[in-house]
């Protein structure tokens, strides 16, 4: 039929304006998982140029014990083992023009403040997950209760069967006693101050230790404490179980069927260095005003500072999988 209508704008629709919700919704705001393992490297900062050099301090190459009376007291030495960290820049920005910020019936600043806070921290932690999957140390499940081995950071297993308990207390196990599948033997990972570890799993690796009826009746026995980020409320068999929900970190798709990955982390696994702590800029004023825009910026760096293949230890064991 002819005359005014609503579906079309032009006969009716014009006649009101669609509401328009006053909350704003954003994307799922990230927090720091792995970062919050990191330890920042003590007089590193501004002035202070592009690298850090660090040493690392070997045990006693031989191990002191009895003596007799009159036998002289044994001597021995220990190494030193120089890396290094390197810091660079970081950043990203949203830009808005002044007309919107004028006409909008929201500030602009605020939610982009929300968004980049989001985006620096998804970025700096990634990068720290990133850093940690360097680790030469591969548990691979073949098995609801046998296990492969990798130290030289590569992968070769195809991992075919969900992370549970027992996979736990054998990581556990390998990391209190130094020896990391057969013939590989290196020095233990410590435990971090509290005597634990922390194990970050992802989604899919979570489920599986969840579903574990080993672990559901181990986590029947919980007591308050102050957490990590995303940590659940129980202590397992020397783990602080942590579960972290961004798959750009820690794979959901690895092994068969997807069983995802997890991490292993000990104390001093990663250091950092900051030369410029992340922080929020705000544009300089351009074009009268009419442009605006935040970012946030920061010039830093992530080393994990012990290498199994040089240095005969590792704080860091990545549950993984091969390709195929």
């Amino acid at each position: 039929m002819a005359g005014q209508n609503w579906t079309l704008a032009v006969d009716g629709g014009h006649f009101a304006n669609p509401g328009l919700s006053r909350k704003l919704r954003y994307y799922n705001t990230s927090r720091y998982i792995f970062r919050q393992f990191t330890r920042p490297e003590p007089g590193f900062g501004k002035q202070r140029g592009q690298s850090i050099d660090f040493d690392k301090i070997s045990m006693a190459e031989t191990q002191g014990g009895a003596i007799g009376e009159f036998q002289d007291i044994p001597e021995t030495k220990f190494s030193i083992v120089q890396d290094n960290l390197q810091v660079t820049e970081y950043g990203n920005s949203i830009p808005w023009t002044g007309k919107l910020e004028t006409l909008s019936e929201f500030n602009p600043s605020q939610p982009v403040q929300k968004v980049i806070l989001n985006d620096q921290n998804k970025v700096l932690d990634e990068l720290v997950a990133t850093e940690m999957k360097t680790s030469d140390l591969c548990y691979i499940a073949t098995g609801a209760t046998t296990r492969a081995w990798d130290v030289d950071g590569t992968p070769s297993t195809l991992a075919t069967t969900q992370f549970n308990m027992f996979h736990l207390k054998e990581m556990v196990d390998a990391a209190s006693k130094g020896i990391f599948g057969s013939g590989n033997t290196g020095k233990i990972i410590p435990k971090m101050a509290d005597g634990n570890y922390g194990l970050v799993l992802s989604v899919t690796a979570a489920r599986g230790l969840f579903d574990d009826p080993e672990y559901q009746e181990a986590a029947k026995y919980t007591y308050p404490r102050k957490l990590f980020a995303g940590e659940i409320d129980e202590i397992t068999y020397h783990c602080r179980v942590i579960r972290n929900d961004n798959g750009s970190a820690l794979s959901e798709a690895a092994g068969t069927n997807s069983i995802g990955e997890a991490l292993l982390i000990g104390d001093d696994s990663v250091i950092e260095g900051v030369a410029l702590k992340e922080e929020l800029r705000y544009k300089l004023a351009v074009k009268y005003g009419r442009d605006k825009g935040l970012a946030w910026y920061a010039i830093l760096g992530f080393k994990k500072p012990w290498d199994y293949s040089t240095d005969g230890e590792e704080h860091i064991i990545r549950f993984t999988s091969s390709a195929t």
